[in-house]
Order: structure tokens, then sequence, then C-alpha cells
């Protein structure tokens, strides 16, 4: 082994469908060849050689807690191998915590892409409410600057977490300089516990199920860090998120999800592999409260049918080349990739738009699916 070469060490899970058994591997990840070896640890046998890891995967794809796609195997880093990783990463992968009461709840776009821009990536967020007084008493015990005002308006409370070097110190700064005022994040290690441990309760999601469609924001745009700049796009367009909150997908969850697709279209398969990749954000995406007069005129099935349908063209073609030179302002002509990592998934029929919230907020949020905050 050459001196300069950096070896990063990882205990990963793979759940293998056929005998239905969790297994764990010993993962090395090549920094300077981007390769990969595996040993199976039951057998401490080698699984996998020296191999190539595909151009999708980067190195600050591998961290714990990461999901990445090997080989057609969906692998859940769960824990470091060696002190050596653990003191070269550890630091890197400082987690924080961000609290935005309903006054804010308009500058969450600006708030997240503020963060993101500064290098830092999104790991968690959900919009919720509290579940009693207590509850909201223990947010302002534990958050100087809140108070019970804070609280009497309509919109819900946001909670994020965000991923990178020393985040818990940068990002209060960053907070305590901007014009966000009434947002809280912990200023140092013992207070982001305090904050994990408050977060960590089970709250309801705010998802309304009435007049709505689905959009999930996919891991590739989670990765380049620019959720927040897809938050801003459709709100500035005539939409309100009304829920949000953070998934990771097994396998079997984004193949149930993408069902439709399969023998329809001829990437289904890389379909799910992208959706099973990392993380997304599902939200539910309304109009925004008298918006437009003619909107307010409608019946509730109707604005069903033009919330599916505005929301679907704003997203622009499945085809990314199509979206670019023909509609470059939506959001798959502005932040897509190609015709897979084309940033967002949206409904496509408008009875399917209440189904597919329906999905993501009261089945994948009560199942094992969901990570994270619960």
């Amino acid at each position: 082994m050459e001196v300069n070469e950096r070896i990063l060490g990882f205990i990963v899970e793979w759940f293998d469908p056929h005998p239905q058994i969790l297994k764990k591997y010993l993962l090395k990840y090549y920094c300077e060849t981007c390769e990969v070896d595996m040993k199976d640890l039951s057998t401490n046998r080698k699984f996998l050689k020296k191999t190539k890891i595909p151009p999708s995967l980067k190195e600050a794809d591998f961290f714990v807690g990461a999901n990445i796609l090997l080989l057609s195997r969906d692998l859940k880093l769960v824990d470091y191998a060696d002190s050596v990783t653990r003191k070269l990463l550890e630091d890197a992968e400082e987690r924080t915590f961000c609290f935005l009461p309903p006054t804010l709840y308009d500058s969450m776009a600006d708030i997240v892409s503020m963060i993101e821009h500064v290098g830092f990536t999104l790991v968690d967020i959900k919009s919720t409410n509290f579940v009693d007084y207590d509850d909201m008493n223990g947010a302002i015990e534990l958050m100087s600057g809140i108070n019970v005002d804070d609280f009497t308006r309509p919109e819900p409370m946001v909670v994020l977490s965000f991923r990178g070097a020393n985040s818990i110190e940068s990002i209060h700064k960053l907070i305590k300089s901007s014009t966000f005022v009434g947002m809280a994040c912990p200023s140092d290690a013992d207070e982001a516990k305090l904050f994990s441990s408050f977060f960590s309760t089970k709250r309801p999601s705010t998802a309304t199920f009435e007049e709505c469609t689905c959009c999930a924001i996919k891991p590739h745009v989670i990765k380049e860090k620019l959720v927040g700049n897809v938050l801003k796009n459709l709100v500035t367009n005539g939409f309100v998120v009304s829920a949000i909150q953070m998934f990771k997908m097994e396998r079997a969850a984004a193949a149930e999800f993408l069902e439709v697709y399969d023998g329809v279209v001829p990437e289904y398969r890389d379909m799910v592999d992208e959706m099973c990749s990392g993380p997304i954000v599902a939200m539910e995406i309304r109009f925004k409260p008298n918006s437009l007069k003619i909107i307010n005129e409608l019946s509730a099935e109707e604005k069903q049918q033009k919330v599916v349908e505005e929301f679907r063209d704003h997203a622009g073609p499945w085809d990314v080349n199509v979206a670019k030179e023909l509609y470059p302002k939506t959001i798959r002509g502005t932040f897509g990739r190609d015709r897979i990592r084309n940033a967002v998934h949206c409904t496509d029929l408008p009875k399917d738009g209440i189904i597919e919230v329906e999905y993501f907020f009261k089945i994948l949020a009560s199942s094992s699916y969901v990570d994270g905050w619960k």
C-alpha cells in the first residue's frame, strides 16, 4: 500500500431478500482509486474483490448513516470499521439541528438554501405541530427567544438537521447573523444533544390530504445541496408546501410507489434505483390561499384536478433534455441532470394526487421506512 493512499472502512448492512436475512460486511473504500472491496463478517471471507465504484458514487457519499447502491445491492453504512476512519470523518459528519417556528414557515426555502449554500447537507426535515401544551412549553424552555405567541399562527413549525464539518458552531453563527428572527439552533455539542432528544418526540404530520398533489425531491438534488433552491422555485410559482418530510425508501417501498411505470417505461428499474439511492424529501403541494380568483371559484374536485395538472406542468417534462430545450424554467429544466436524475417525482394523474400524498404521509410515515424524526 502506498503511503499516501487513504482507505475508509465501514460496517455495512444488506438485507438479502431471498433468505430474508440481514447480512453485515466490512467495506473498504480506496479514495485515490475509487475502488471498494467487501468481506462477509459472518464467514470472514472475501465477498467482493477490489471493484471500481460507479461514477454516480463519490467519496462524499460514504458516511455513517448513508445508503449506497452498489452492484444492485442497497447497502447501509451503520458504523466505522476502524479508529482511523472515525477520526477522519467524525468532524466532517457533525450534525446540528434547526427549529423554525410558524412565524418563519414562509421563509423555509430561503433558510434551507442559505445553509446549503455555505456547504452543509440537509439530512432531515419535517413540518409538524406540537403534541400538547407540555410539548410546547418544552420548546419554549429549550429555545431562548421563542414564546407562545410564535405558535398562534396557522402555519406549522419545521425541524431540520444538517451535516458537515463544524456544523454546530458554523450554522449557529450563520443564523445569529441573519435576519431570520425566532429561528433556534444549538451553540455547542451539549445543546445539540438536547435538541436531538427533543426533536425525536413523535409528532404529527401537517398533511391535509385535500386538494393536493405530491412532489418528491430526488436524492441527487439533496447531494447537490439544492433542496432550498427547488423549494424556492415552486413557492414563487403559486404553490405552497403544506407538508414536508424526509424519507429513506427501501427498495420494496420504491418499487411499490413506482409500480405504475413497471412495463410502461424502460427506465423503471433505474427509477427505482435512484429513489432508494439516498434520502428523498416528500411534499404535499397545494395552491397558495387566494392565489387566483378563478381557482377560489372552483369546486373541491376541480381544485384537486387543477393543482395536479398545474404542478405537473411546472415540474416539466420527464425527459430532461426536452425540459431544458423547451421549458427551461420548470423544475426539471432547471435542476434535472438526465432522464433518471430529473430532480423530482410528481403526480401524473389527478386521481392519484391524494393517494400519493397518503402513501408518504400516512403509510411510510408510520412504517419502518421512515428515517430520522418520527
